[in-house]
């Protein structure tokens, strides 16, 4: 007999089904579920309701029938789709090999999210020894779940931690994670805090928070999850509020700084709190001119050291114009910035004051030109190239008393120009169009002595300063090249960055980097990715030329067929200096990361 009901399918030497309560009886049947890739057999299937059965010498697995990787067998089975299967007397078989036996046991059997133990890991690890990773996922309503963690690191300890989810809107989300360890290495309790929140008040008034919290500055490295993680130097917690307003928007934000160079973090400042409040270009004089403004308040805190409070004002008036195809802009600006000053070496408070401006004009034209051609089947494209001249005063300043926090208290005397030139490609289809590349070329001229350090060009101590280049491409939608270069007129390259980025879905992807910045780093990073079926391989690796070493490699293969997995991973570092191998299993259907 055969019965297939919506994709669901019954096969069975004798079928009695009551096709209004859904009951029934199989006998030597096999039952294929659908949409959650079941498939239960036995010598006698009981349907009890529309989801439920008991079944009598069963055989559950989520494989195919034929020759299947996995599957339970029991003498007694209570199953229930969307809910569990409880079993009598169960055997776990491998290829049709029994490994272990169960008196009783108890799976979730769900197509939607569902509670109970994931696989655990398994790394072998050259500093700390074996390393199991537990957890518990608790389904805790449809907008919010948790995952509980219990790791055993043989040198460390137990590092117990949970991770909180919740959606309850759109606009209102959020991911906490907490995890503590007594680390016998330290011989001292440690523990790591991160989260992330989103929360839209009312209409417009909106809260974000980003917090990563760690007890001491060697955490990160000790415990954290990626290279990338690893490699941090400050670790930033932020609690941000935004409110708009016609034409403006306030903000306000704490931060809080973890320095993870030093053990010390008392004179490390946090931002308590800043303050900005800025205004869109409103017109002025019947749209002849555009004024906006600018304005913070900063508390630079710390335990240890002297701490400022500052507080700026920044307006600006724009006048553009055009003339013979020429696009022309004349801007000023004007700085008035007051410091509130606490000092540590003594109990003197102060307040010193800033004041200067900036002139700009600003002037460039466009051509345009379309043509065609047949390279990487482009066909249609559009060339605009725009040369682009600006002027930029600014007057002697002092900064007598005024202290350095960051590089906007120091605004030198500035008289020079700005030449550049940027080419944009694009393809013209009937969609619309799509950008193939854009190349930006620009340098600094001081037209009265050097040029004095400023964040508007790079390089200073010379009447020229450095040459800024920029080549991205998009020959094709997954293949994308990028290239910074900084050139020196005196000492050449001193600085490079390349990445390239090519991918086929479901074959591979490549993504390589280059890093050079003249005699602090040259680093290349690869990432490389490939499927072969059921078999996916990855490596990345991290190469200094600077030191002639390898800082961080790994080579991952993962097999998953369509009702398992496993995934084997050899990672390398140098941060902590580590070689571990980590080994994962998951079952389709069953304990799925």
């Amino acid at each position: 007999v055969v019965f297939e009901d919506r994709g669901d399918k019954i096969e069975c030497d004798r079928l009695e089904l009551n096709l209004f309560t859904k009951r029934g009886k199989i006998e030597k049947g096999k039952i294929f579920l659908k949409e959650s890739n079941f498939r239960i057999a036995g010598d006698e299937i009981n349907k009890v309701g529309e989801f439920t059965y008991t079944v009598k010498n069963g055989v559950f697995t989520t494989c195919e029938w034929e020759n299947p990787a996995w599957k339970f067998t029991a003498s007694d089975m209570d199953i229930t789709v969307e809910g569990y299967g409880k079993t009598k007397g169960a055997k776990f078989h491998i290829l049709d090999k029994p490994v272990f036996y169960l008196p009783w046991a108890m799976f979730p059997v769900k197509t939607e999210r569902q509670s109970g133990f994931l696989m655990p890991e398994i790394a072998l690890h050259s500093r700390d020894g074996v390393e199991i990773k537990n957890s518990y996922f608790h389904v805790i309503s449809k907008d919010k779940d948790a995952t509980f963690y219990l790791d055993y690191i043989e040198e460390r300890g137990f590092k117990p931690g949970a991770e909180f989810r919740y959606a309850l809107r759109e606009d209102l989300k959020g991911t906490w994670y907490g995890s503590i360890i007594t680390d016998k290495e330290y011989d001292n309790t440690r523990y790591q805090l991160k989260g992330t929140h989103e929360q839209m008040f009312k209409k417009d008034f909106q809260l974000k928070m980003d917090v990563n919290y760690v007890f001491d500055y060697k955490y990160i490295e000790d415990f954290g999850e990626t290279v990338n993680e690893r490699s941090e130097d400050l670790l930033r917690s932020t609690a941000y509020v935004e409110k708009p307003f016609k034409k403006s928007l306030l903000t306000s934000e704490v931060s809080y700084f973890k320095s993870l160079l030093t053990r010390n973090n008392d004179m490390t400042f946090k931002h308590l709190p800043y303050i900005t409040y800025f205004t869109e270009y409103i017109p002025l004089f019947k749209e002849r001119m555009f004024g906006d403004m600018y304005s913070e308040f900063v508390t630079f805190y710390r335990e240890k050291g002297s701490t400022y409070s500052r507080l700026g004002f920044e307006p600006k008036i724009k006048f553009p114009f055009s003339f013979n195809g020429i696009n022309l802009l004349v801007n000023s600006v004007f700085y008035e910035t007051a410091y509130f000053i606490n000092r540590s070496d003594t109990e003197d408070k102060g307040t010193k004051q800033r004041q200067t401006m900036k002139i700009e004009g600003d002037a460039n034209m466009q051509f345009l030109k379309n043509y065609y051609t047949g390279f990487f089947d482009i066909g249609e494209m559009q060339s605009l190239i725009k040369p682009r001249l600006r002027y930029t005063f600014i007057p002697n300043t002092s900064f007598k008393d005024i202290p350095y926090i960051n590089p906007y208290d120091r605004i030198y005397k500035t008289n020079a120009i700005t030449y550049s030139l940027n080419h944009y490609l694009n393809a013209l289809t009937e969609e619309g169009y799509r950008e193939i590349s854009l190349f930006e070329i620009e340098q600094t001229y001081s037209l009265s002595g050097n040029l004095n350090p400023s964040d508007m060009y790079s390089g200073y101590g010379d009447r020229f300063s450095d040459i800024k280049a920029r080549l991205t491409l998009y020959p094709k939608e997954n293949f994308t090249f990028i290239n910074e270069s900084t050139i020196s007129t005196s000492d050449g390259v001193t600085g490079l960055k390349n990445s390239l980025s090519y991918e086929k879905p479901d074959l591979y992807n490549i993504y390589i980097t280059h890093d050079y910045t003249k005699r602090l780093i040259n680093e290349m990073y690869v990432d490389l990715g490939r499927t072969f079926g059921y078999i996916d391989g990855r490596c990345r690796v991290r190469y200094s030329f600077k030191d002639g070493m390898w800082l961080d490699t790994s080579y991952e293969l993962k097999y998953h067929p369509k009702c398992w997995a496993i995934t084997l991973t050899l990672t390398q570092t140098k941060r902590p200096n580590d070689t571990s191998l980590k080994f994962a299993f998951d079952l389709a259907g069953l304990a799925t990361k």
